[in-house]
């Protein structure tokens, strides 16, 4: 037992490294790293214990899920867990492979699922509650040189005895300066991955583009202010459909079907990796390119509701261009209420579009753009006129709302004409 000296010495020290830690992040970003396990370079007892780690986590999330309180469980002492068999029969099973740490990270995962319903709940939300999980497909390992931690070209996992080789862990050796941080071991249904995220110094490099905006669409996915365009689409395989027939005409509960569903998974994963890689060569040349790049909160979601677009967005691979963008601190976001369509950059005219005009035309001082670039500019234009710094309307550059921008707006005029009087 510590004393309180030693206890306040601890937390002076924390406090230090934590203060060192901050100030170096501050010359640093953020960067994930995702590698392939080779699957076939590993020994029978590797495999063995990577499937049962995924294993004895789904027995042991379920196994806390049907506690009473979960909030002061033990994790030191779950050594073994109550879980039903194939025919649904409860057995208890001992925890070989699963570590302390992962143990205490489930219980937090279901403890912060548990508060964001409660908080969805108090504001209002229908909020249904946590299920039990048939599959696992994530294990967190939080920290770097006890969970895990990279050994030449290859990762050192708890749980696992020897190293693993994987696939892709020679692009960490670019950098000089990295720090290690969590780290994700993925199961997609095929194959393993570890996500590692990593703090990696700023580049200070030369663009050819100072800004860039950036229309994202249905009739065309991508629109730049210069005017390139990307219209992608990656739909369903003719493989998939014939296996998604087979699927429907076979016994549930056969071998024959499981066989079918794992190659359904398999197909479903590939289409996924080719969006991945179509959408991370354009963000990639996007942010290469431009200095300061320009987009707007669009609602993509809801497009796939409104019951004309929904295969169309479906098939593109607008969410995750998005998402990858607003991970960069480069990216400037505005609200989804900013008139870039509608309103003309020269005169000021708001000219009411439906979605089937694809040219915008102002009526009052004879502008003629196409429609998506002409709203890929309006953004540069909101932006370099109110927001940009010097302009005197001073706004976060993360994420910039409409409202509190027009208020802002308002203020500033308000000021100006107070002086002139």
């Amino acid at each position: 037992m510590l004393t309180k000296d030693q206890i306040s010495e601890r937390n002076r020290l924390i406090g230090e490294n934590g203060k060192k830690t901050r100030i170096k992040r501050i010359s640093q970003v953020c960067k994930t790293f995702k590698f392939k396990v080779d699957y076939d370079n590993l020994n029978a007892k590797q495999k063995e214990c990577l499937k049962m780690m995924f294993v004895e986590s789904k027995w042991i999330y379920n196994y806390l899920l049907s506690q009473d309180d979960i909030y002061s469980f033990d994790y030191k002492n779950l050594t073994k867990v109550v879980h039903k068999d194939k025919d649904k029969n409860d057995i208890e099973s001992v925890i070989w492979y699963v570590g302390s740490s992962v143990k205490q990270e489930l219980i937090s995962q279901i403890v912060n699922e548990i508060k964001g319903l409660s908080k969805l709940k108090k504001k209002g939300y229908k909020v249904g509650k946590l299920k039990f999980k048939s599959e696992f497909n994530s294990i967190r390992l939080k920290q770097y040189g006890i969970t895990h931690e990279i050994r030449g070209k290859k990762f050192k996992i708890q749980g696992i005895k020897d190293p693993i080789r994987v696939l892709g862990i020679r692009q960490l050796e670019k950098y000089e300066d990295i720090d290690y941080t969590t780290s994700n071991l993925l199961y997609d249904g095929n194959n393993y991955y570890i996500s590692l995220t990593c703090f990696i110094p700023k580049e200070e490099k030369e663009y050819n583009n100072d800004i860039v905006g950036i229309d994202m669409g249905v009739a065309t996915t991508l629109t730049l202010s210069d005017g390139t365009k990307y219209d992608i689409s990656v739909g369903e395989s003719e493989k998939l459909k014939r296996l998604q027939v087979k699927l429907a005409r076979q016994k549930k509960g056969s071998n024959n079907r499981y066989k079918t569903i794992k190659k359904i998974r398999k197909e479903y994963v590939h289409i996924s990796n080719k969006k991945n890689d179509i959408s991370n060569k354009i963000v990639n040349k996007i942010l290469s390119n431009n200095k300061t790049i320009i987009i707007q909160d669009e609602q993509i979601e809801n497009w796939r509701q409104d019951g004309m677009s929904g295969s169309k967005i479906q098939h593109s691979i607008l969410g995750r261009i998005k998402s990858k963008l607003t991970q960069n601190d480069r990216v400037v976001v505005l609200d989804k209420w900013f008139p870039t369509t509608k309103e003309c950059d020269v005169c000021g005219t708001k000219v009411d579009l439906s979605l089937s005009d694809r040219v915008f035309e102002c009526p009052n001082c004879k502008k003629k753009e196409d429609r998506d670039v002409h709203a890929a500019k309006n953004m540069i234009h909101f932006y370099l006129k109110y927001i940009a710094p010097g302009t005197g309307v001073e706004m976060p550059v993360c994420k910039i709302e409409y409202k509190e921008f027009v208020s802002k707006l308002a203020k500033q005029e308000s000021n100006t004409t107070l002086a002139y009087c």
